[in-house]
């Protein structure tokens, strides 16, 4: 009976799905700025109620406000809500979006609204003005 040496561990004994997540998170955000943004326990997190601006290669900027964040690993992604000449403009943008560059924060609020979601906001008294940078 032959008898063959056991094969070498590929991922050092990481889980396969943990291993796979890792890669993506490397080839998406070699840098882990994009990962910060989205991370719970970092106080300079994207919150909903924050203003910012996403930087595309091919594209102007957008700004709007983050009306919903959505941390799902790599699918994460935020909720924009803009008003353009009087219209409520939506924009959904995928964090880890190659084409997205950096995702900057231009102000805070001075206090954060109740819920993690302000879908309550639209068309209402409290619905955002329009942003320009």
């Amino acid at each position: 009976m032959t008898v063959y040496e056991p094969l070498p561990k590929l991922r050092g004994g990481q889980l396969l799905m943990d291993y796979i997540r890792e890669a993506q998170y490397k080839k998406l955000d070699p840098s882990g700025e994009k990962r910060k943004l989205i991370d719970r326990s970092n106080p300079e997190r994207l919150r909903s109620g924050d203003i910012v601006s996403v930087f595309y290669k091919n594209q102007k900027p957008v700004n709007g406000t983050i009306i919903m964040v959505k941390r799902s690993g790599i699918a994460s992604a935020i909720l924009l809500r803009n008003k353009i000449t009087g219209l409520g403009v939506e924009v959904n943008v995928p964090i880890f979006n190659p084409n997205v560059m950096r995702i900057d924060i231009l102000r805070r609020p001075a206090s954060y609204r109740p819920r993690n979601r302000h879908y309550y906001i639209r068309n209402s008294r409290l619905d955002v003005k329009e942003i320009k940078m």
